[in-house]
């Protein structure tokens, strides 16, 4: 892994064609095995997959080829590919409903402590009246 041309001799066009070979080897390896990507969160794992075929993380982000390989291997097992967003489902739904109910709950308590807040100030108001005059004030 992490291999570069000045170590192996190899030019840029040669290690970046092995990384694509290794890719496709490695795809294929888990194709034929019934084998899913690595996967977090129903999004592809490229550190991950770049550990377990061998080859550089960001050849999969730089690489064209690398990237369309990885692209349309995570298309096949319904996974998010790089760079990309979890499709929404009825479980985020689901959290979109609970987040609008919270947000009005937020919403009257919110009008309810400015309405405390102004009777508070009130009755301030009343009590220094109370204890300058000495009489007392009915609200």
């Amino acid at each position: 892994m992490g291999n570069n041309s000045q170590d192996t001799g190899k030019s840029g066009k040669q290690i970046s064609q092995e990384y694509i070979e290794t890719l496709k080897n490695y795809l294929d390896t888990l194709r034929a095995n019934g084998t899913g990507l690595p996967s977090r969160n129903g999004k592809i794992s490229t550190s991950a997959i770049a550990l377990a075929a061998g080859i550089d993380r960001q050849s999969l982000y730089k690489n064209p080829h690398c990237r369309a390989l990885l692209e349309a291997a995570a298309g096949e097992m319904e996974l998010c590919g790089i760079g990309t967003h979890k499709p929404t489902s009825s479980m985020d739904d689901g959290k979109d409903q609970r987040i609008q109910t919270l947000e009005a709950q937020i919403a009257t308590l919110t009008a309810e402590v400015y309405g405390l807040r102004a009777k508070l100030a009130q009755y301030g108001h009343i009590e220094a009246h109370m204890v300058t005059t000495g009489r007392r004030v009915i609200p």
